[in-house]
């Protein structure tokens, strides 16, 4: 028995031993108020057992304690760029691992300091977005936000202010979720201050429907949506600009020198919600305010058709250095926005600009046809565009289940043209026709919209009904008068012709997307989409008859009208997890294509039916991996100049005629998405690779003429005189058109982001269609021949930073370009093939001295090779300087010295290939200036945030996969 009571005795010891030092594991998450992970921070863990512990949180902010003693514990969270927090936490007796809830942090809402700055994480995943943070790309106070875009890796910012995301043009701008001026993007890129953005995100976006629902097919837009910094939410900042300069070119006698001016207004103010932003400019320097997209010219020249010359460098970019053309700016516009009441919430626009371009151009065309020409033209043109935009949108949510947006837009658009060509085309050799153009043309185009969209949420498992509509009517009318003077050949188009046309499209259309949760994880949605829109076009031709009386020409005139219609319905079956997302779907569309012309009695009715699957996959490896795969399809209507079957003689050279008989286009789209960015190293890695293929592609088909028809021929058929000596051009469907595109960046900084090494790439190859044919001089048509033209370029890149605060900040870069066209057509006297290759080296920065003045430089050198030299290519060397110093109070007054183009090079080239058309352009750029100008910047924010944070927010999608409309973020 006393072996058996030391027995128990050494039991019942061992077991109280146990129990007084038993520990248990505690583990947790840190994420911030979006619920994003916050990686590398901090814990520190105590408790009344004398527990004493840190651990810092991973990738993916999770963190573990495996032997915590204590059960009332006390966590100090520190975070880079955070609030700092303590949490307590009673656990129970048990000794079981203890999962605690997610801990959040918010966001630092002071001004954060030199050393804090480097260490803000300077990229975050999402599913849709990729999110930088403008501290971690330190720039000077009162720089605009396209300054730090230029060092963001896998954005591009051209020289004219076009900016590129991941390889693809960004469409949209948005703060804080809304549309900023009606989403043009450089209003935005070019005025907003740095210093009260927060973040950065590029978003693919799929639509206010799609965000709603989760469910997201389709090919996205590349939008731009900048955050408010919380301490910059309430307060203003104004920014004047004036300056006073003057052209320094070679002077010549009896010619005075241009002067130089310039104008800005920039106004922001900040309520909360509440948010008021003013723009305007006047100037002669090439800056424009607003987007409103490239003049419309007139007169007759390359490419076919009334309304354009075809040169590949054409009207109104933003920059002083890469803008074509010479322009005087005027523009002025608001932006409003704020919330009313607690479920209404309105923001809308309204730009102007009245501009007046000077283009000069020259311009190599080069026609493979079985008949080869080459075409060369001389042109000087004035446009005069005016625009006008209006948009409002208002949101509505009554409550947590039911959401209306609708948005009133208002457009117009005109513009007055003058311009003068001189065009010459040789046939083998022989100069076959030259004549000079003088042509006037002006246009109007006012245009009314509306969208709205209803959204209504049954239950919190999912389930959810949302319709979208819309309806638009836009006219375009033009008159166009251009006068031909042949010095060589006969006459082809009329000498003389005034052409006037009256365009009118209305349209309609509505989605119903209706989504059934299967489980927590699976959705099972229901689309319809009914699109209609009819078009109707009276063009009517007069021809000089008598020196003061002009008469209708019949054959060049035309009532035509005709009207597309689709049925889409489509089911889709939606995964969401954490870490795997992914659609499947289906889709059926028969489409319908009906006219109607006065030339002829018979009605045009074209049916067709696709079918169209949908598959995206998303998976995301971690928070600073994911991996995403898409594909989608689309049909495409045909324009109205490729409808209409009347011959349109206002280009001399190139008249063209439409084809009512085409099919619509069918696009299939696959597209695939890597990022990765390493938290340890800062290395950023972004690469896509897309896949486009078309079905009944719509075509060029160019018909050469003979100089001259047989009189017996033109006796029996008068109407061909108009086409002796002109390369007809004409449309039909086709298949093998196809497209292949990769992008590739790799970022990798060091010494705390003081240095930067950027690489990247882009690869695209075309496979192209066209077809030609020939009419002898008995008008005996050959057969059409096939062209099959393929266009590979690749443009590989370097580029290496240096920021050190308050002493430099610059970049030097190079990059070459190929771009190489073979056809399958080729003549031995032609050949349409072409090897351009430019290579661009450029330094370009700032450097600051004794605290306020800055030495600011952007030099390039281009090596052009492969243009022929007839169009007078050069190789320039581009370098804009300017000298600044900062002065007053808080640096509110700046002084600015400024050379542009100081070696006087500035000129433009570009090459283009069209089926069986190869494009060279030179044109002309704003050359050598002087400019000196005084900028006065006035700001005050209280940092005040009193604003409630779900103020305006709109439904997520199923699993939290969905965005509310317009963005990520509210304020």
């Amino acid at each position: 028995m006393k072996y058996i009571y030391l027995i128990v005795t050494l039991i019942c010891f061992s077991v109280l031993r146990s129990n007084a030092q038993a520990t248990r594991e505690v583990r947790g998450t840190i994420i911030d108020s979006t619920k994003l992970t916050l990686p590398g921070s901090n814990i520190k863990l105590t408790s009344e057992k004398g527990d004493s512990v840190i651990a810092i949180a991973d990738a993916n902010g999770k963190f573990a304690f495996p032997e915590v003693k204590g059960k009332n514990l006390t966590l100090a969270i520190t975070s880079i760029g955070y609030q700092a927090v303590k949490k307590h936490f009673n656990l129970d007796n048990n000794n079981n691992a203890v999962v605690l809830p997610p801990i959040i942090l918010q966001s630092e809402t002071k001004q954060l300091n030199e050393v804090t700055i480097v260490g803000v994480n300077p990229v975050v995943f999402k599913e849709d977005t990729v999110q930088y943070s403008v501290g971690a790309y330190k720039v000077r106070e009162n720089a605009p936000i396209e300054d730090v875009l230029k060092k963001v890796p896998g954005i591009d910012v051209a020289k004219d202010g076009t900016i590129t995301a991941e390889g693809k043009q960004v469409t949209k701008v948005r703060v804080n979720g809304k549309d900023f001026f009606g989403g043009d993007v450089q209003s935005a890129t070019k005025n907003l201050p740095a210093d009260v953005i927060e973040n950065i995100q590029v978003i693919d976006d799929y639509g206010d429907q799609a965000n709603l629902s989760g469910v997201k097919t389709g090919e996205p837009n590349k939008i731009l949506n900048f955050t408010i910094r919380k301490d910059k939410n309430y307060g203003y900042f104004g920014q004047a600009t004036a300056g006073d300069g003057q052209d320094a070119l070679p002077k010549n006698p009896g010619v005075t020198n241009d002067n130089r001016y310039i104008g800005l207004l920039n106004f922001f103010k900040f309520k909360g919600d509440q948010q008021i932003s003013v723009l305007g400019s006047i100037n002669n320097t090439n800056v424009n305010t607003f987007s409103f997209g490239t003049p419309t010219g007139g007169g007759g020249g390359f490419g076919g058709g009334r309304g354009g010359r075809g040169n590949a460098l054409r009207g109104g970019g933003s920059s002083t250095t890469n803008a074509n053309g010479i322009t005087d700016a005027r523009s002025i516009g608001i932006n409003f926005r704020d919330q009313w009441g607690k479920t209404v919430s309105v923001y809308g626009s309204y730009s102007f600009n009245d501009n007046t371009v000077n283009t000069n151009s020259s311009t190599l065309q080069t026609n493979n046809f079985q008949t080869p020409s080459v075409s060369n033209q001389i042109s000087n043109e004035t446009d005069k565009p005016q625009n006008h935009r209006f948009n409002f949108n208002v949101e509505w949510k009554p409550d947590t289940v039911n959401y209306l947006k609708v948005t009133p837009t208002f457009s117009y658009s005109g513009n007055d043209v003058v311009s003068f060509d001189n065009v010459t085309s040789t046939r083998g050799g022989v100069t076959n026709l030259a004549y000079t153009s003088n042509s006037i043309s002006n246009s109007s185009a006012p245009n009314f919209g509306f969208t709205g969209l209803y959204n209504h949420r049954f239950n919190s498992h999912g389930r959810n009904l949302s319709i979208d509509f819309n309806a638009n009517s836009s006219k375009n009318s033009q008159y166009d008068n251009p006068i031909y003077d042949y010095t060589v050949g006969s006459g082809t188009a009329p000498m003389n012709q005034v052409i006037n046309t009256d365009n009118r499209t209305n349209s309609y259309g509505a989605n119903l997307s209706y989504l059934e949760p299967l489980s927590k994880v699976s959705f099972l949605e229901f689309n319809y989409a009914y699109n209609h829109s009819y078009t109707s076009s009276n063009k009517e031709t007069d021809t000089l008859y008598t020196a003061d009386r002009y008469h209708k020409y019949d054959l060049l005139s035309n009532n035509y009208d005709y009207t597309f219609t689709t049925n889409r319905i489509g089911l889709n079956y939606k995964y969401v997890e954490k870490k795997v997302n992914y659609t499947l779907g289906i889709g059926v569309q028969p489409a319908t294509l009906s006219g109607k012309s006065d030339k002829t009695s018979i009605p045009t009715k074209i049916n067709t039916f696709n079918v169209i699957p949908t598959a995206r996959f998303d998976y995301t490896v971690s928070r600073s991996q994911s991996l995403r795969f898409s594909y989608n399809g689309s049909s495409n209507q045909p324009s109205f100049d490729q409808l209409q079957p009347v011959t349109d003689f206002s280009n001399a050279l190139y008249p063209v005629q439409g084809n009512p008989n085409l099919n619509p286009e069918f696009t299939n789209r696959f597209s695939l998405r890597y990022n990765n960015f390493s938290f340890q190293t800062g290395n950023i890695f972004f690469s896509n690779l897309s896949y486009t293929s078309t079905n009944d592609k719509i075509v060029a088909s160019t018909i050469t003429y003979p100089v001259k028809f047989t009189q017996a021929v033109l006796a029996a058929n008068p109407s061909l005189k108009n086409l002796q000596n002109t390369n007809l051009t004409q449309y039909l469907n086709t298949s093998g058109y196809y497209q292949a595109s990769a992008f590739v960046v790799y970022s990798k900084p060091w010494s705390e982001r003081k240095y930067t090494l950027i690489l990247n790439g882009n690869v695209n190859y075309t496979n192209n269609i066209g077809f030609s044919g020939s009419v002898d001089s008995n008008n005996v048509a050959s057969a059409i021949e096939k062209n099959i033209a393929k266009t590979f370029t690749v443009s590989p890149g370097v580029r290496f930073r240096v920021n050190i605060n308050d002493i430099i900040d610059a970049e030097a870069n190079t990059s070459y370009s190929i771009n190489k066209t073979s056809n399958s057509l080729n003549t031995p006297l032609y050949s349409a093939n072409t090897n351009i290759r430019t290579l661009n080296i450029g330094l370009n920065g700032k450097n600051y001295f004794w605290k306020d003045w800055t030495l600011s430089y952007d030099y390039t050198k281009s090596l052009n090779y492969g243009y022929d030299p007839s169009i007078g290519v050069k190789n320039p060397n581009l370098l804009n300087a300017y000298v600044e110093r900062r002065f007053l109070k808080d640096h509110r007054g700046t002084l600015r010295f400024a050379m542009n183009d100081i070696f006087n090079e500035n000129t433009g080239f570009s090459t283009t290939t069209n089926g069986s058309i190869v494009t060279q352009s030179n044109v002309n750029r704003l050359g050598r200036y002087f400019l000196l100008t005084f900028t006065l910047r006035l700001q005050k924010f209280s940092g005040k945030s009193t604003a409630p944070p779900d103020a305006g927010r709109g439904f997520r999608g199923p699993g939290g996969g969905g965005r509310r409309p317009g963005g990520d973020s509210d304020m």
